[in-house]
């Protein structure tokens, strides 16, 4: 799920996790990355993008969710197991334009309960 579940609004998570769990064959992985907390991309946002708390809509319609470690483990292990939830904190450069983007991924692994 490469930045799949930001796309969905929160009221959307529940069936998503369900949709997940029919899928998925027991002892499976569900390898996930998508936007963290506070990423460049939120802090950019307008105040008239925003729909819900650390939930926006870009200029091209689409939606975008903002979630910090402890919302990834509250939503996902209602139905999985929690195997490894990590941030990924960069300093991206651009030399050129001399512009420095803090970037905040946040990457999981949940397991299927076999």
């Amino acid at each position: 799920m490469i930045f799949v579940f930001s796309a969905l609004s929160p009221e959307q998570w529940d069936n998503a996790l369900n949709n997940l769990e029919k899928l998925m064959k027991p002892g499976g992985h569900i390898l996930f990355r998508d936007y963290g907390r506070y990423d460049l991309a939120q802090v950019r946002f307008k105040k008239n993008r925003l729909l819900e708390d650390n939930f926006y809509v870009r200029g091209d319609g689409t939606r975008v969710y903002f979630f910090t470690e402890e919302e990834l483990r509250e939503i996902f292990t209602k139905k999985f197991i929690e195997k490894k939830i990590a941030s990924d904190r960069r300093l991206l450069v651009n030399r050129k334009k001399q512009l420095k983007m803090y970037r905040i991924w946040l990457q999981a692994v949940f397991d299927v309960p076999k």
